[in-house]
């Protein structure tokens, strides 16, 4: 069972015939780093108990209620990702440099009496984005493979389902056609050149992208003790994918043959809609706890395009041929899980704060759907791959006078059940802001780094790549309150 799950995790193009979507899918989707202004990702993002930040309305909706004065507020955050794979004893490396928006926000305060001792203190109402997930990266994978190659996990497919090459027009029937498999005339097996590997294998994937919330959020202020908020969000995934695989006979240990290219390009389009509250209470005056609940994101209109090409190269020249895919397209459903925040905030007079937050969610939970096909042993599979204890934010943020100081880490555990992969996350951060009547800004730098093992192919065919990826963000926010 273990080796089955490891085989559908691969994240490959292999056999895309009618719809690409497997559990690795369904997981990009549901883990999601949350981004925002430069104070919030300064913290860590422990922000579930803090409030008064306008990322905090994609957290805990309650943090809207203690606003005291309507703000706007803005974040640029420019990204370096560096990646590093070990592939058969091979390193290679390589990096990617994108600009971003992190947030753009409004907060607008309403104050229902002035001299009201009690009750309603203020009521807030919220608009604007905040970033969840970022996809830019790209990853170069290089090594000698002297066990097997991509074309024999092809030929693999076909000698044990019987289907004909044309039945796998993305990838297999491209092989076929391109002369890097052909069928035995006594046998009738199918067969290709490099059986036994003895190949240089390289890939290329170059992935960019995001999810961006469009949050509209409302919540007040009660008698200073207790704030509430709710928050509707609208997700918009946007993620695009270009990889180019590469097998190459460097040692000419192979007769004929030279080598073998595989472009594949993914693009995948998406928007949803969930509903999130909270609520933050102030026991005392240098205490405050805060719950917020996430319902699950529910995406009616995914959209999966995507397209393919072959080539190959043989000393008999005339042997040589490109090919290319018709354009794939696919519509279906998706729903990513149920989440739940607690947060603490402990405030030191007017010196600063310490905070730290505890976010469940289950990465098993997520589901695809389709009124033309049936996704049961894929959401089996997602439910029997994945998992997740939790994930853990603490920050710190200190005052000198109209200037702050900020630290922060978080912890994204690994999402995989046993020892199928380890994909956990680490994140530390740091900052420095000014905070004036009306005018603030903030700069942070945040380090994270993540592994995972990456499947070129056939799982039980191929050792992974053992994957790190390092993300340097410096995230500068400037807002202006009236």
């Amino acid at each position: 069972m273990k080796k089955l799950i490891i085989i559908i995790l691969a994240v490959t193009a292999t056999s895309v015939n009618l719809n690409g979507q497997t559990s690795g899918d369904a997981l990009r989707y549901s883990r999601i780093i949350y981004s925002g202004t430069s104070r919030f990702v300064g913290m860590g993002g422990a922000f579930g108990a803090v409030g008064a930040d306008f990322s905090t309305l994609a957290i805990n909706p309650a943090g809207i209620g203690l606003y005291q004065s309507s703000e706007i507020s803005l974040t640029l955050a420019p990204v370096i990702s560096n990646s590093q794979s070990d592939y058969y004893g091979s390193i290679s490396t390589d990096n990617k440099v994108n600009f971003s928006l992190g947030n753009f926000g409004f907060i607008f305060t309403i104050k229902p009496s002035k001299n009201k001792s009690g009750g309603l203190k203020n009521f807030n109402f919220g608009f604007g984005m905040n970033r969840q997930n970022d996809f830019n990266n790209k990853v170069y994978i290089s090594g000698e493979n002297p066990t097997s190659s991509m074309i024999q996990s092809y030929v693999n497919v076909l000698n044990t389902d019987g289907a004909p090459p044309s039945d796998y027009p993305f990838d297999i029937g491209l092989a076929y056609d391109c002369n890097l498999i052909y069928q035995d005339s006594l046998s009738g097996r199918y067969l290709c050149d490099a059986r036994y590997g003895g190949v240089r294998q390289s890939k290329i994937i170059n992935s960019y992208g995001s999810i961006n919330e469009m949050d509209f959020s409302f919540g007040g202020n009660f008698n200073d003790k207790l704030y509430f908020g709710i928050t509707i969000g609208v997700p918009f995934i946007r993620y695009y994918e270009n990889s180019l695989y590469q097998e190459s006979d460097n040692a000419d240990t192979i007769p004929e043959f030279n080598y073998a290219k595989y472009w594949y390009s993914l693009q995948t389009h998406g928007t949803g809609v969930n509903f999130k509250a909270g609520i933050i209470y102030r026991p005392l005056n240098w205490f405050r706890v805060g719950l917020s609940v996430h319902t699950p994101t529910w995406y009616p209109s995914m959209q999966d395009e995507w397209f393919s090409s072959m080539e190959s190269n043989f000393t008999t020249t005339a042997w040589n041929s490109i090919r290319n895919s018709p354009i794939g397209n696919y519509s279906y459903q998706l729903v990513t899980p149920f989440r739940a925040t607690c947060g603490l905030a402990f405030t030191l007079g007017q010196y600063g704060l310490i905070s730290a937050d505890y976010e469940y969610v289950n990465y098993s939970q997520a589901r695809f759907t389709s009124s033309r096909d049936n996704f049961s042993e894929i959401n089996r599979e997602i439910k029997n791959s994945f998992q997740s204890w939790g994930n853990i934010r603490l920050g710190t943020e200190w005052r000198i006078q109209d200037f702050r100081i900020r630290g922060g880490f978080a912890y994204y555990s690994n999402a995989y059940t046993g020892n199928i992969n380890n994909n956990q996350r680490y994140q530390a951060s740091g900052g420095l802001g000014y905070r004036g009547r009306y005018f603030f800004a903030d700069v942070s730098y945040v380090w994270s780094m993540t592994e995972e093992d990456y499947y070129l192919y056939d799982a039980s065919m191929v050792d992974p790549s053992h994957n790190t990826y390092y993300t340097h963000t410096i995230a500068t926010s400037i807002g202006i309150r009236f």
